[in-house]
C-alpha cells in the first residue's frame, strides 16, 4: 500500500502575544488568526466530537494553517486519528503549525508522531525514545498486513505491564486472552477497511499506561469504508445507519470472516469475537470503548449514540480504557464467547 507523503512545516519563534516562558509557537508564515483551524483543547475520546470535527476541518486541495494554542492533551485515539486523517491529504499538502506549546511538542515527538513524514523546524530524532517503554507504551505506528500479531503483543505488553519473559501463571491467564482479542481486532481492521474499493485504507495503533492513574488508554484505528459498509445486508443490522451498524458490530460473530471452527484458531482468518470480547474486558476491568465510524459513535457504558452528523469518520476508530490493577481481578478467558460447534463450549488457552 503506497503511502501518500503528508508535508508538516514547523518553524519555532516567539510570539508577543504569549506570556509563558517556554511556549513554543511554530508556523511558516503569518495568516490572519481568523482563517486559522484551531486545535480544541483535547483531541481525545473524552471529546469525540471535538475530535473528528477538527479532522474534518483539515480535509481538503488547499494549505492549511493551524493554531495550536489551546491544545493541551492528545491521548492515543486523538494521535492515531489524526495521524491517518493527514495520510489521507493530498500529496505535497502543507500544515503550517502554530503556537505549540513545548510539552506537546515533545508528546508528539516522543509518540512517534512525525515518523515517515517530512518536518521543517524540529529535531524530530532529538526526544525520541527508540527503546521505548514496552511496558507502559507504543508508540504511534502504521500497521501492515501480517503484522496482527506482533503489534497484538506489543499492545498487551502496554496494557499489562508485562513484557516477554513474564511467567506467572495467573497474570499469563490476563494476558493471552486479551491478546487473542486484540489480534482479532487488528485483523478486522486490516481486512474489512479495505472493503468497497478502500485499497489505500490503513490501520494505527497506539497505546499508553498512566501511571498517575493507573488507566490505559488504547486506540485501534482504520480510514476505511466503515461498518456500515461492511454490514450493509448483514441480518443483524437492525436499520441501514451508522449507529446500528456499530451496535450491530460489537455483536459477537457479525464480523467474522471465517466459518463454523471448533476452536480459537492462531491464523490469519479470525472469529470475529474482538470488538465483542474487548468491550467486555473493558467494562469488566472498570471501563469501556469509544467507537466511531461514519456519522455516529458511542461510548459501550451507555446506551446512547452520538451524532457526528458533519464531521463523519470514514473508517473505524476503537478507543479502549480500563484500569490496569482490575484486569488480575477478571476471568478473562470466561468473557470469551463461546466456540462454535464445540460440544462443551470450553475454551482452552494452553
Amino acid at each position: 500500500m503506497q503511502f501518500i507523503e503528508t508535508v508538516l512545516a514547523y518553524r519555532y519563534s516567539h510570539s508577543p502575544k504569549k506570556s509563558i516562558k517556554d511556549q513554543s509557537v511554530l508556523g511558516l508564515k503569518e495568516a490572519n488568526s481568523e482563517s486559522a483551524i484551531h486545535f480544541p483543547r483535547t483531541l481525545s475520546d473524552s471529546d469525540p466530537e471535538a475530535l473528528f470535527r477538527f479532522c474534518a476541518s483539515l480535509n481538503g486541495p488547499s494549505d492549511v494553517v493551524l493554531d495550536a494554542s489551546e491544545l493541551m492533551y492528545i491521548d492515543p485515539l486523538g494521535l492515531a486519528v489524526l495521524r491517518a486523517t493527514l495520510e489521507c491529504q493530498p500529496e505535497g499538502k502543507t500544515f503550517h503549525v502554530r503556537y505549540m506549546q513545548a510539552h506537546m511538542i515533545r508528546h508528539l515527538v516522543r509518540m512517534e508522531f512525525f515518523s515517515g513524514l517530512s518536518v521543517d523546524g524540529i529535531d524530530v530524532q532529538t526526544g525520541r525514545n527508540p527503546q521505548g517503554e514496552p511496558d507502559h507504551c507504543v508508540e504511534l505506528r502504521k500497521v501492515n498486513q501480517g503484522q496482527s500479531e506482533q503489534i497484538a503483543s506489543l499492545l498487551i505488553q502496554a496494557v499489562t505491564g508485562l513484557v516477554q519473559g513474564d511467567t506467572e501463571q495467573a497474570m499469563d491467564a490476563v494476558r493471552r486472552p486479551i491478546e487473542y482479542a486484540l489480534k482479532e481486532l487488528l485483523e478486522n481492521s486490516l481486512s474489512h477497511a479495505k472493503k468497497e474499493g478502500n485499497l489505500g485504507s490503513s490501520v494505527w495503533v497506539a497505546c499508553k499506561y498512566s501511571q498517575s492513574n493507573g488507566e490505559v488508554r488504547l486506540a485501534i484505528v482504520d480510514n476505511g469504508c466503515g461498518f456500515l459498509a461492511t454490514l450493509l445486508n448483514h441480518p443483524q443490522l437492525a436499520e441501514r445507519t451508522d449507529a446500528e451498524a456499530i451496535r450491530a458490530a460489537l455483536i459477537a460473530r457479525v464480523s467474522c470472516n471465517r466459518g463454523p471452527t471448533i476452536g480459537y484458531d492462531v491464523d490469519s482468518q479470525n472469529q470475529g469475537v474482538g470488538l465483542t470480547t474487548t468491550a467486555r474486558i473493558a467494562y469488566a476491568a472498570g471501563g469501556y470503548l469509544v467507537v466511531a465510524s461514519g456519522e455516529a459513535w458511542l461510548r459501550t457504558n451507555s446506551e446512547d449514540a452520538h451524532s457526528l452528523s458533519g464531521a463523519p469518520w470514514k473508517g473505524v476508530a476503537i478507543s479502549f480504557h480500563c484500569s490496569r490493577d482490575q484486569l488480575p481481578n477478571v476471568n478473562i478467558p470466561s468473557l470469551l464467547p463461546a466456540v462454535e460447534g464445540d460440544a462443551d463450549g470450553e475454551i482452552s488457552f494452553d
